[in-house]
């Protein structure tokens, strides 16, 4: 679609940042004369002074950040959601200061707490906003988000019950394309001789899931190599960890904080496993990659939209799913070993699904931003 218009601004907000990644790259490839700006949180966790990996990564990518201070309801009374909801005019407020300085052309919001009071101040201006909603059952924010949204875009076709018809279409998940074309990761033919389990908690870890996990390294890294992305809160633990394990098996045990993109590609291609979280944008990349893998939903996510994400891909891929409650190292253990006696049912049902699983959802989310602004 030919862009006519000049001067184009891109506000990019959200709790998503792996699509929004997707979708900067498309941007770039296809508009590199438009401007991008991102709206969201610096911090990783409420409260503290990690710089979230989103701050990290948009900033890497030479976009402009405007930090937002933005609260949240939550389920469960305590000092922290008092501080939380104090927080909540504060960022409709800086948000308006935002948008009205900025002027963006559009405001493209990935859902989440954080983007609820961008959108809302663009609707106050009058700026478009088109949302992209990647899980099956929308939390709260995003089904008000979506009220003020012109677009509502979704990765799954059974979410557009949960919208408005007229303005709601299926664009699937924005995939970065380098999950594709990455190198491998191992780089030797020792390290390449066992099995391979990638665990992740997803950009800020899974400290909870951490704890399940590292009871069990001394006996994983006997059979497999166990490569971990433990989160900042996680990584000093998990190197101690390591420094405590045989020779040999130390070798076995890779850990970091956090892998970026390029090694990300490498890492889910060689892993026989993947022991995660089932937030919307790994369970997708989990189905388009045709990964067999261990699901462990965090309890308290919007809606249970975790357990619904890993559900999904119980019945349509291979995936097992754990109950948080009552996990223990030896409950993991037993069932990464029941799908290695079974392995080829498991990948054969992974592999059926990534030939459906759509690639193109970032182009297709694309079309959707160009066609909002012919007809700005």
């Amino acid at each position: 679609m030919d862009i006519v218009k000049k001067n184009i601004t891109i506000a990019i907000t959200g709790g998503h940042v792996t699509p929004a990644l997707a979708l900067i790259s498309e941007i770039r490839r296809m508009h590199p004369d438009w401007n991008l700006i991102w709206i969201g949180r610096r911090t990783a966790l409420e409260g503290e002074n990690i710089e979230s990996e989103e701050y990290r990564l948009i900033r890497r990518q030479g976009i402009r950040f405007l930090a937002l201070t933005a609260g949240r309801f939550t389920r469960l009374l305590s000092f922290k959601t008092i501080s939380s909801l104090a927080k909540i005019p504060l960022g409709y407020v800086q948000a308006l200061f935002y948008v009205a300085r900025e002027r963006p052309t559009i405001i493209v919001s990935f859902g989440g707490y954080i983007a609820l009071p961008v959108v809302a101040a663009g609707a106050m201006l009058g700026i478009d906003c088109i949302t992209h909603e990647q899980t099956h059952a929308p939390g709260l924010a995003n089904r008000i988000i979506a009220r003020f949204a012109k677009r509502v875009c979704v990765s799954f076709p059974e979410t557009r019950a949960w919208f408005t018809k007229d303005k709601t279409v299926v664009t699937g998940l924005p995939i970065r394309r380098e999950l594709l074309t990455a190198a491998k990761f191992l780089q030797t033919a020792a390290t390449r001789s066992l099995p391979v389990l990638y665990i992740t908690g997803g950009g800020t870890g899974a400290v909870t899931l951490n704890a399940v996990i590292f009871p069990a390294i001394r006996r994983l890294t006997k059979t497999f190599i166990v490569i971990h992305q433990t989160g900042h809160p996680s990584f000093a633990q998990a190197s101690r960890l390591r420094d405590e394990l045989p020779v040999v098996q130390k070798k076995h045990y890779i850990v970091a904080p956090y892998f970026d993109i390029g090694d990300l590609g490498g890492v889910l291609r060689e892993a026989h496993i993947v022991i995660a979280r089932a937030g919307a944008n790994t369970v997708g990349e989990l189905a388009l990659l045709g990964k067999v893998a261990i699901l462990v939903p965090l309890p308290w996510s919007a809606a249970g939209e975790q357990r619904e994400n890993a559900s999904w891909l119980a019945t349509n891929g291979g995936a097992v799913v754990l109950d948080q409650h009552g996990l223990t190292d030896a409950g993991m253990e037993r069932t990464i070993h029941e799908i290695m006696a079974n392995y080829a049912n498991y990948q054969d049902r992974a592999a059926r699904l990534a030939r459906t699983f759509p690639r193109n959802g970032s182009l297709l989310l694309l079309g959707e931003i160009e066609h909002a602004i012919t007809s700005i």
